[in-house]
């Protein structure tokens, strides 16, 4: 059986460096990262890219990369954003069949401290930025709407550095079944 793994958490909770760090352990893995595609819109196509509102040029994208990473033979897909309401989540773990895949939430729930410093030190650009903002501003608008048991086959919560490199430490192979017997969830 295939995996779709979706992460959920604030701007520099460690989602994109992780899903990195997933791929480099899976390598029948596709990472899509929306981030990469707000960038990638921003530079080519600005003038596509609505000034105010929701990005639904990036989200179309998300949507056509995920139909062709169900097509493809990808055992894991890896859908790397914030990804903050159920609704959002639902909208896109419902793309994925129930008969080819199982889902898996990954939940980075990093105390505000740790992410204050990272805030406080990135060296991000912000390039897949839009407007004036910044990635406090985000950070300060953003509301995580926790993941609910039943809302995927499997909800893992991160809540510190050492969660996340456990997490990957039993990363062993694309089977992902060591997630659904060893990994402890709340």
């Amino acid at each position: 059986m295939r995996t779709v793994l979706l992460t959920i958490g604030s701007t520099h909770a460690g989602k994109t460096t992780f899903a990195r760090q997933l791929a480099q352990r899976l390598p029948a893995s596709l990472v899509i990262d929306q981030d990469l595609q707000a960038r990638f819109l921003l530079e080519h196509y600005p003038d596509l890219v609505p000034t105010e509102g929701p990005n639904q040029i990036k989200h179309d994208l998300t949507g056509w990369l995920i139909e062709k990473a169900i097509t493809s033979s990808f055992e894991t897909i890896i859908l790397c954003n914030a990804n903050t309401t159920r609704t959002g989540r639902k909208q896109l773990l419902n793309q994925f069949p129930l008969s080819t895949f199982r889902s898996i939430l990954v939940w980075f729930d990093l105390p505000e401290a740790i992410l204050s410093n990272r805030l406080t030190h990135s060296k991000r650009d912000g390039r897949e930025i839009r407007g004036e903002s910044s990635y406090y501003d985000i950070y300060q608008q953003q509301r995580i709407e926790p993941p609910v048991t039943g809302e995927a086959d499997k909800i893992v919560r991160l809540r510190s550095p050492e969660d996340v490199e456990a997490f990957l430490d039993h990363v062993t192979d694309s089977s992902h079944d060591f997630l659904f017997d060893e990994v402890s969830t709340d």
